[in-house]
Formats: structure tokens, C-alpha cells, sequence
């Protein structure tokens, strides 16, 4: 990688910025190859940066007052792996995740492994707490 860990931790920080914070869904251009591909289990496989761009239109729609607090970040080599826990008001609906707005504030544990090259990410693997969402807008009953 011809970045240090830390410029591009600083760049992944800046786009998440841009474009959850922002709206600058562009910003992803930066930090993401054209071809990328995206694994988030149990979801298809987002493949290509526009593709992407439209899964993070959806979230906008779905969530406001979003923000990320970044815990911790190390990489060797070209992989990069990241945990992060995320925050979001659920405001709004969309084809994916068809749930009436609850108004609930969410919290969302994630952690990413990507992998780099020429300065931007070419695969994301992304292991997100999607059960412990799922609870929160009340689709899968709390267990215990």
C-alpha cells in the first residue's frame, strides 16, 4: 500500500463523514475501487462502487442521525481490518428493509476486513451485528 495505515484510516474516516454525515455519496469514489466487491452476509454481494453508492442511498433513507464510533483499526500488508460500532435513528423505509419507521435510536456493532490495492479497497468483508438490529426494530424477538 503506498499510504500508511493511518492516512488510510484518516480517508476512510473522511468518506464515512461525507457521505453519512453529509449526504456526498461521491465521497465513496475515494476510498472504494470501480469494480469493488462487497460481502455483508446474509445480503447478496454488493459488486462495483455504484452499486455500493445505491446501498448507502438506502441507508440515508432509512436512518438519520447517523455515527460511527471507530475503535479500532490494524492492517498488514493490503488488509485492513477495522471494528466500529454504529449509531442511527430509524426514520424511514426502503425495498431492502420494508419495517415502518420505529423512531428507535440503534446501535450496531461492526467489524470490516479489506483488502487494498493501488490506495483503494478492492474487497470488504463486513460482519455486522445484523441480528442485534433486528431485535432492535422488533423483526426477531429478544432471545432469553
Amino acid at each position: 500500500m503506498a499510504i500508511t495505515l493511518k492516512e488510510f484510516s484518516d480517508k476512510i474516516h473522511w468518506a464515512w463523514e461525507e457521505t453519512y454525515h453529509r449526504g456526498n455519496i461521491d465521497a465513496l469514489d475515494e476510498i472504494y475501487a470501480h469494480d469493488v466487491v462487497i460481502h455483508v452476509p446474509p445480503f447478496p454481494d454488493e459488486k462495483g462502487v455504484d452499486s455500493y453508492k445505491r446501498h448507502a442511498a438506502e441507508a440515508l433513507q432509512l436512518y438519520t442521525n447517523i455515527r460511527y464510533d471507530w475503535e479500532e483499526i490494524i492492517g498488514e500488508g493490503n488488509t485492513i481490518v477495522d471494528r466500529f460500532t454504529m449509531h442511527m435513528k430509524h426514520t424511514g423505509t426502503s425495498q431492502r428493509l420494508n419495517v415502518p419507521p420505529t423512531g428507535k435510536d440503534l446501535t450496531v456493532k461492526c467489524c470490516r476486513i479489506v483488502h487494498v490495492k493501488d490506495g483503494k479497497i478492492v474487497e470488504e468483508f463486513n460482519y455486522s451485528d445484523l441480528l442485534g438490529l433486528f431485535q432492535q426494530l422488533g423483526i426477531v424477538p429478544q432471545m432469553g
